[in-house]
């Protein structure tokens, strides 16, 4: 595999970043059966507010900064999950979720939600707790919702890409991404970016794009497919950079064969790195940090810890106030050990 270096050799070291997050999955039931997904559950059971605050705890304790919410989509259409929310004083998933957000940043934590598809008086009622939202777009190819997400009805292009501009309208910061490998032609791949691009274009709201491997699971339609080679994300990278200018690329670190390769091909981030599994892909632990750091010098790279929101975004306001205390708080910390670390040095 040749890929092309994105940077040159010496002078500093270039940075990588990464968010020291934790994974929250209120519930694992969702009304998609996505060809490629083991993440899904028939059961419709829901945490509890005790119990993700407890899990909150934990992951603080751990030294988390982010609470990365992810879950199944379309709860509210279950009438036994709409019913058990109601007991619990929530007229809505989104309501449930928000609470959840309000409670990790009493705690200090940054809460990024990202539970698919959304209208926007549910992207609007989780704003004021999310210090940025995410969403991946998927695909826009309709061969691949043909195979991979026809039993899916809330992963189909319009109603992903009309959520990732309303979004855009009500002024969030948002990673996104396409998922590779489901079907897509190579051309379909480029397109699903150049419509990422022109919501962004409107609204320059996108943080982050995600370009994410299927990685195939066993007792799934797809695992059987052929997980796609890092030559295929490596040639997306520059057609990122062609049509958001600045906008950041992120790999996930474990689901690539030659990490540092991409990394010189210009991605600069690798997502959130947990102390528990990936729950969509348990087959892929992520890195150990310490390891991969050592391994990134050795390509003149160096890992840096962020926020869930870009500094770009902090410094152009676009953290909301409930939030922002939160986010206020977790930068002074990091200012604190920036000065400790030089002050040792």
């Amino acid at each position: 595999m040749v890929i092309k270096n994105f940077g040159g050799k010496g002078g500093a070291l270039r940075t990588i970043t990464y968010t020291a997050n934790f994974t929250l999955a209120t519930t694992l039931w969702c009304v998609n059966r996505c060809g490629y997904c083991s993440f899904r559950s028939d059961a419709p059971i829901m945490a509890s507010l005790d119990e993700c605050e407890r899990i909150g705890r934990a992951a603080l304790e751990e030294g988390a900064v982010e609470a990365l919410i992810m879950t199944g989509e379309g709860i509210d259409r279950h009438r036994g999950l709409r019913d058990q929310l109601a007991g619990w004083g929530f007229g809505s998933y989104a309501a449930y979720i928000a609470e959840i957000c309000r409670r990790y940043l009493d705690m200090g934590l940054l809460p990024h939600t990202n539970i698919g598809t959304l209208e926007e008086w549910e992207l609007e009622l989780l704003k004021p707790y999310n210090v940025s939202m995410g969403m991946m777009v998927e695909t826009v190819s309709p061969e691949a919702t043909r195979i991979a997400h026809r039993s899916a009805p809330t992963k189909t292009p319009e109603l992903r890409l009309a959520s990732l501009e309303a979004a855009g309208r009500l002024g969030i910061a948002f990673t996104t991404g396409i998922l590779i490998g489901i079907g897509e032609s190579p051309g379909e791949r480029v397109r699903a970016l150049e419509a990422i691009a022109e919501s962004h274009a409107r609204h320059g709201h996108v943080q982050e794009i995600i370009l994410q491997p299927l990685n195939p699971q066993e007792e799934t339609p797809m695992a059987r497919w052929t997980r796609p080679g890092d030559e295929e994300i490596a040639e997306l990278i520059p057609e990122v950079r062609r049509l958001m200018p600045g906008v950041h690329v992120q790999v996930p670190p474990n689901l690539v064969d030659d990490l540092p390769a991409l990394l010189a091909a210009g991605a600069d981030d690798i997502g959130g790195v947990a102390h528990e599994p990936d729950y969509i892909n348990p087959d892929r632990p992520w890195p150990k940090l310490g390891a991969l750091g050592e391994r990134l010098a050795q390509s003149e790279m160096t890992l840096r810890p962020r926020m869930p929101i870009y500094d770009e975004f902090i410094e152009a306001d676009w953290c909301p106030g409930p939030a922002a205390a939160a986010l206020d708080a977790q930068l002074a910390r990091r200012a604190e050990a920036c000065a400790g670390a030089l002050e040792t040095t």
